[in-house]
């Protein structure tokens, strides 16, 4: 089992926990799929790491939102656009990841976000240059 933990707010801790918990019963009570080994255990630390880095993403870009003066109606679309990088940089990386991302500001830009507070969040949240 991996015991690299994520340093994130003691506010987000509580939140992580409360879905942990509910995830875990569910697994337990087999309302949720468990792993085909059965490892309901490890599922369950999967499941916590993955909550842990979405909170402390989530908490990177309201930084980054709250820097550049975003108003509070918009922080949910930036966001989705945070959520929609984490997946692209668990899955891609070198020349795809960056067109992609690109392609993500721009997408993202056409539904009124605005392009340098996407490149911020490119930057200082996924450390990405997105040129």
């Amino acid at each position: 089992m991996n015991e690299k933990r994520i340093t994130i707010p003691r506010r987000s801790q509580a939140i992580v926990e409360r879905a942990h918990q509910r995830y875990t019963s569910s697994v337990l009570q087999g309302s949720s799929p468990c792993r085909a080994d059965g490892d309901a255990v490890a599922q369950s630390s999967n499941y916590v790491e993955a909550a842990e880095r979405a909170e402390l993403r989530a908490d990177q870009v309201r930084e980054v939102l709250m820097n550049h003066g975003v108003q509070l109606i918009q922080f949910v679309p930036y966001r989705n656009f945070g959520l929609h990088l984490d997946k692209l940089v668990r899955n891609h990386s070198g020349a795809t990841l960056r067109n992609l991302v690109l392609a993500a500001i721009e997408y993202w830009t056409a539904y009124g976000l605005r392009p340098e507070v996407l490149r911020e969040i490119c930057r200082k949240v996924f450390a990405l240059e997105a040129n």
